[in-house]
């Protein structure tokens, strides 16, 4: 039986964000959203690709980038990864998508479809380093409308690595992901990262290609380099809902918000948390 009830986080500064505890796990509490139960029962076709991330992680640059090298074409419109974000709405509105499907969601792999892992479908996984999600995450939270979050950067840092925000802790996230992997040698899942992306952003595409076994000329994926810019996303792709999706998109903005104290705090904690996790991640580029 599905458990659900609005709570309210506290910041350390007492100003609150009220999100959905579903069965635990804190989720927006998105209007027609079908919440864990629903996206556990989501029907997964064959060749469905999953993209699974971690808010502010970019999610909508990479999906985007998908969508266009699968389908082979430079597609503008306004669609975004929302026409197929699992948890936000309900599965008769991607019912009828036309194959593959690109599905996304923020949700840990228990929360999804036995069937990911029974048909084994394509997972592609995006990371980014922590710092700058952190900031990423506290802009969003403020744009973000009927939120009414008010906190400042300074309340918000610890809260947030200590998983009392939407979608949990961050290192959660990645762990739980990295044991999934382990766990389930079989199932294909390309690992991004996103400072790789703004490194090489051809390198990057290429290995996407392969790994959705497509091939795509170097002038057509220099054409979705310009097609999916911060600048072209923010013209086409702005969330109709008013929250402020794209900021940046950059590397390295964290140094501008955490305080010498923060920074070793937040590595401190890194350190006991993630001292067995292999992942490597890019601070500057």
């Amino acid at each position: 039986m599905s458990q659900k009830q609005i709570v309210e986080a506290v910041d350390d500064g007492g100003d609150t964000l009220k999100f959905l505890s579903d069965n635990g796990f804190f989720i927006p509490n998105f209007p027609d959203g079908t919440g864990i139960d629903g996206v556990r029962s989501v029907k997964i076709r064959d060749d469905d690709i999953l993209m699974c991330t971690y808010p502010k992680s970019g999610t909508h640059w990479v999906f985007e980038r998908t969508r266009e090298l699968l389908a082979g074409e430079i597609i503008d419109d306004h669609i975004t990864k929302v026409e197929a974000f699992m948890e936000m709405v309900p599965e008769e509105k991607y019912t009828d998508l036309p194959s593959p499907r690109i599905l996304n969601t923020h949700l840990l792999m228990k929360h999804l479809s036995d069937d990911v892992r029974k048909k084994k479908i394509k997972v592609i996984t995006v990371l980014r380093n922590p710092k700058d999600v952190a900031v990423s995450y506290y802009n969003f939270l403020r744009t973000i409308p009927g939120f009414n979050y008010k906190g400042e950067w300074k309340n918000y840092v610890r809260p947030y690595f200590q998983g009392k925000f939407m979608y949990g802790s961050w290192i959660d996230y990645v762990l739980d992901w990295e044991q999934v992997k382990k766990d389930n040698p079989d199932l294909p899942v390309l690992t991004l990262f996103y400072e790789d992306i703004k490194e090489d952003q051809m390198r990057e595409m290429r290995r996407i290609c392969e790994f959705l076994d497509v091939k795509r000329t170097d002038d057509f994926l220099s054409k979705v380099c310009n097609n999916t810019t911060i600048a072209a996303m923010r013209t086409l792709k702005e969330d109709v809902s008013g929250a402020k999706v794209f900021r940046k998109g950059g590397v390295g903005d964290w140094k501008n918000w955490f305080t010498v104290a923060q920074n070793e705090w937040f590595d401190q904690v890194y350190q006991e948390r993630m001292s067995d996790c292999p992942l490597q991640f890019k601070y500057t580029l």
